[in-house]
């Protein structure tokens, strides 16, 4: 389910039957890798798309969180988020290409941020493409089945 009125509908019909989040997290900097940059967040809502087309009926795809990439306070909001939606949610997952989110070690996101590596997709074979957000997607399908079956 995604974050249009028609879902939330089914949301609040079905509420005991979606017990997963997921938040895009998208860093934002216009600097000397914008296009880099741009292509991590564009890698994270391809992904974070296809899992709630995969997972419709179980998971709940937030909005995509943006942040300045020079942000201090990231992990901070991060946390206020997780508390928000851990009233409503039994699992809450944050996917991110962002490496300097991947090398902060915080143990009360320890197992909910999720890092992506970012592919280059602009130029990319779309048969291929496929194939590599497919792969991609599988990999945070087995994370997501070992966190439900916990």
């Amino acid at each position: 389910m995604k974050w249009i009125a028609s879902d939330v509908d089914v949301y609040n019909q079905s509420k005991e039957y979606v017990d997963t989040a997921i938040v895009p997290l998208m860093a934002v900097s216009i600097d000397s890798n914008f296009k880099y940059i741009v292509s991590k967040g564009e890698f994270t809502n391809l992904i974070s798309g296809e899992l709630e087309r995969q997972l419709k009926g179980r998971v709940f795809l937030f909005p995509t969180y943006s942040y300045l990439i020079k942000s201090e306070n990231v992990i901070e909001k991060l946390l206020e988020w997780k508390t928000e939606l851990k009233r409503e949610f039994k699992h809450v997952f944050f996917l991110t290409c962002d490496e300097k989110l991947k090398e902060v070690k915080n143990e009360q996101l320890e197992g909910d941020l999720l890092w992506l590596p970012t592919m280059p997709l602009e130029h990319m074979d779309e048969n291929l493409k496929r194939k590599l957000l497919q792969d991609q997607v599988e990999q945070i399908l087995n994370i997501l089945l070992q966190s439900w079956n916990k």
